[in-house]
Formats: C-alpha cells, structure tokens, sequence
C-alpha cells in the first residue's frame, strides 16, 4: 500500500474513531494520530511532499474562561471537546485559531496537580502507556498522575484521556481534509 491510500485509510478510520462509545475503539485514535503527526516521518508530511499544502489545524487557543480558572490554581482541569472550535461552546470559552502542527501538539488539553498534558503528551501517553502503540508501566510522575486521573474520572462513559482523544481527532480530521481532498483529487 503507497503512502496515499495509507493516507486515506487512516483519515477515514481516524474519523470512525472520534465517535466510538467503545474504549479500545477510541483509544486507537491515538496510534493513528501518532502516525500522521510525530512519527520520525509523519504520514501527513509523506502525502504532502509534492502537494505542499499548508495544513492548519482549526483548535480553540486559550480562551478567557481558561486564563481566568488557571489565575485560580486548578488542582486538576480538562480542555474536553472544548479544543475543537465546532463544539458548541459558550463565547467566554471560545478563543478560535488555525494552529500549526507544533501549536496543536503544544496545545494543553489536561492539568493534573501542577503539570500541563498537552496534546502531544497525550499523544504519546495513550500510544506508548495506555496500549495504542504498546502497553508500558509508568515511569515518570506525569505519567503516574495521567493512569490515576483516567482510570478514575469518565467522560461519556470513557477515560477522560480517551474521551480528549476524540475532540483531537476531530480537529485533526478538519485540519487534514483539504490535504485529504487534494489526494483524492489527484488520484493519488
């Protein structure tokens, strides 16, 4: 299989994913995400070699609500769907931005006593901890502070790091669809 059809492939499976009620179903959308972001040659960098579009990724940046509960000292805090700029989200939480790949991967979607997960620790916590990629023990206190939060706390009757992972998804798939488009198109 060429790197094209892996492409739309894994778009078409990564967008399957952003709407499982299922937790194995949901949690593999980090694997996929790892694959066409941060892999040492992501695929959306592979099929876009010689289409050489300019991706941006539609994410809510900071928004005054999350500045004003960050002034406060949360203990723990969670971006939730709230990332993705096509929830339906009051006007205190919305802070509308096309992000670079680096920006979104900054961005931080958990805070858990003290430390930012950003979507990239995300990323890489479902993928290489939690069973994605392959199961690991924690071995950071970041990463010990993640396994208790989300075995403990459930959104939507997932982990709240698997349940994050679908908001992600969703903006990785709005950001990736003119690529994904352009690929169709030209037949690749």
């Amino acid at each position: 299989m060429d790197a094209n059809e892996l492409f739309r492939r894994t778009m078409d499976d990564l967008d399957a994913r952003t709407t499982a009620t299922d937790e194995y179903e949901a949690l593999m959308a980090a694997g996929l995400l790892r694959k066409l972001l941060m892999d040492q040659k992501p695929l959306m960098d592979q099929v876009n070699r010689t289409i050489r579009m300019k991706v941006r990724f539609p994410i809510n940046g900071v928004s005054p609500y999350e500045a004003q509960v960050f002034s406060l000292g949360p203990v723990y805090w969670s971006l939730e769907d709230g990332i993705d700029t096509q929830t339906n989200q009051p006007p205190g939480l919305q802070a509308p931005m096309e992000a670079t790949r680096d920006q979104l991967l900054a961005r931080r979607v958990l805070f858990i006593q003290g430390h930012d997960v950003t979507v990239r620790d995300l990323i890489d916590w479902l993928a290489h901890i939690e069973g994605a990629v392959h199961p690991e023990n924690p071995k950071e206190r970041q990463e010990e502070l993640l396994a208790q939060v989300t075995r403990q706390i459930y959104v939507g009757g997932l982990p709240a790091g698997v349940r994050q992972m679908q908001a992600i998804g969703r903006v990785v798939c709005q950001g990736l669809a003119p690529l994904r488009e352009a690929v169709v198109a030209a037949g690749r």
